[in-house]
This record gives structure tokens, C-alpha cells and sequence, in this order.
């Protein structure tokens, strides 16, 4: 019986919410969605993939304003813009400061995004991983076992910093096909992981969620009562699934939409926006802004204009 082909990409939305100067990424890069079809629903978000095309010697850099969410990646560049042969895979937890990776040449990398199903597609605990960068062959291998590779017999070996997951997602073909690859590896991760820790991170993927759509959400509490649970459950939850506490949660989402105000070029009123985003005034804003992308409302703005290709 044949495969079913891999799944098409999906409307975005135009949702650049994180991405620093969206034109000049675009510019440079193709950004797609795909989705994380039935088995992974409520683990992972869903699949991103990314492709560009430099001049030699041309160097973009894209800093990125990350949701409260970690990356399940392979690509052919490092966040430093060094160049993996084959592909590298990495862990990337999830980041509480600003993000910058560089990207040279011709390459692509493609991503499950995970808001709350961490822990059950590593088998490590999510808070652990918080700012962390580890080799997604490390925390795979225990489920997976050894990888098998799709090149031809005599092949080189892998590079030093070479990857078995890297290699068998590169080899996989076109975009879609890669997406499909790594879907497939993490579909058997989590066919080996217990019903209750599943049950458990799609529990807290749809509360985080909350804290994402409604803008009533300020407090753990409300989380909690969505969730049916004491606060101090949530909080071990969401250590456990997503990395980082419910608070740290509604504080980086309330960020994002302030970041995205301020990088699309028109004139903000700090004072209001803040009394929007449920901040007791404009003072609170810009010091939670500081805490989350280093500088304040203000200069990030004007940062948002500086060249990203040398």
C-alpha cells in the first residue's frame, strides 16, 4: 500500500507576531506552516519551515521574540549561521530573552513548535530545557533507537557535529517531504509514551493556550479555574510540560503584542496600550518589556529599523 503523501502547508494568517522586522525576513526567506496532523494534535502547534537564498558573503540576521513555546528543529545552519553537513537537529527550550540567529548561503531548516508537549516528546522534564540547546538525536535515541539512514552504501560518516535525525530529514526530499520525515519520527516517539503524561500536556497546551486568545486572562488564577485545578498544580503542570510558570506565560504573550504594535512603524500610545494589555500603567509596560527583550517599548522600535543583510 503506498505512503500517504506528505501534508500541504497552512495558511498563516500573516502571523509574524515574534519576528522582528517581518519585510526584511521576508525579503531574504520563505516562511511556511504545516499542520501537525491527528496523532501530534494538541502536542505540537504546529510544523514551520523556512528556506532562503543568499548572496555569498550576505548575512541576515533575524532576531526573534519567541512565544512561550519550544522548537523540535532541523536545519542546515546553526543559530550562529555555521553550516551543518549533514542537517543538525537540536532541542531548543523555551527562551525568556530575545533571540538572534544568522543565516548565510542556501539553506532551510523545518520545526515542530510545542506549547505544551515538551516533556512528553523529549521524556525530559520542560523546565530543565528553559534556555537550553540540546541534540534532538540525545533525547530521541532512548524511544527511537538508532536512526536508519537514507543515503547509499559507502557514504562519508557523519560529521563531527553531524546528526542521524539531521541526516534522515534532509534526505527526505522536498520541504514537505522533511516536514513529513521529522512528523513521523515524533508520531513514534509519542506512540511510546504513557496515556497519562499524553492526557497531561494537551491538558496544558490548551490552557496555555487561553492565555494566548483571551485578553481577559491576567492572572494564574484564571488559568487555574479554566483548568479545573489548584494553582499550585498548574504550576507544577506547567514547570513539568511547558518550562515555565502560567505567570511568565500571560506576561510574554501580553510582550508579543506589544512588540508587534511597536515594530510595525506607527506612532503608539505606550499609556494606552498598556491599559489594554491589562498593565496598571505605562511604568509596569515598559518594565516587563525591558525584563522580556532586554531595552525598552521605545528603543526597540527604532531597533526594528536597523539593516538585518550585511
Amino acid at each position: 500500500m503506498p505512503a500517504d503523501p506528505p501534508l500541504p502547508p497552512v495558511p498563516s494568517r500573516d502571523d509574524t507576531r515574534g519576528i522582528v522586522d517581518p519585510p526584511a525576513m521576508r525579503a531574504v526567506a520563505t516562511l511556511e506552516r504545516y499542520p501537525p496532523g491527528p496523532v501530534l494534535e494538541g502536542l505540537v502547534d504546529w510544523f514551520w519551515a523556512v528556506r532562503w537564498e543568499l548572496p555569498p558573503e550576505a548575512v541576515h540576521v533575524q532576531r526573534v521574540l519567541t512565544h512561550p513555546a519550544s522548537h523540535l528543529s532541523v536545519g542546515t545552519v546553526d543559530r550562529a549561521g555555521r553550516v551543518l553537513d549533514p542537517a543538525g537537529a537540536r532541542v531548543y527550550g523555551v527562551r525568556s530573552r530575545l533571540d538572534e540567529r544568522r543565516l548565510v548561503g542556501t539553506g532551510w531548516t523545518v520545526a515542530a513548535k510545542t506549547s505544551g508537549g515538551l516533556a512528553a516528546l523529549t521524556g525530559r522534564p520542560a523546565h530543565t530545557l528553559r534556555d537550553a540547546e540540546v541534540p534532538l538525536d540525545e533525547v530521541l535515541g532512548p524511544v527511537l533507537g538508532p536512526v536508519p539512514r537514507a543515503v547509499t552504501a559507502g557514504a562519508a560518516p557523519d560529521a563531527p557535529d553531524g546528526s542521524a535525525v539531521g541526516r534522515l530529514v534532509a534526505d527526505a526530499g522536498d520541504e514537505a517531504a522533511r516536514v513529513d520525515a521529522l512528523r513521523t519520527l515524533l508520531e513514534r516517539v509519542v506512540a511510546a509514551r504513557p496515556a497519562a503524561v499524553l492526557a497531561q500536556a494537551r491538558a496544558v497546551t490548551a490552557v496555555a493556550a487561553l492565555a494566548e486568545r483571551d485578553r481577559e486572562v491576567l492572572r494564574v488564577e484564571t488559568l487555574a479555574a479554566a483548568a479545573g485545578t489548584g494553582v499550585r498544580t498548574l504550576l507544577r503542570l506547567f514547570a513539568e510540560h511547558l518550562g515555565v510558570s502560567p505567570a511568565w506565560v500571560v506576561r510574554r504573550w501580553r510582550i508579543v503584542e506589544a512588540a508587534d504594535r511597536a515594530g510595525r512603524g506607527e506612532v503608539v500610545a505606550w499609556a494606552d496600550l498598556a491599559a489594554e494589555l491589562g498593565y496598571a500603567d505605562q511604568a509596569h509596560l515598559v518594565r516587563d518589556f525591558r525584563a522580556h527583550l532586554g531595552t525598552t517599548p521605545a528603543a526597540y522600535a527604532r531597533s526594528v529599523a536597523a539593516p538585518a543583510t550585511t
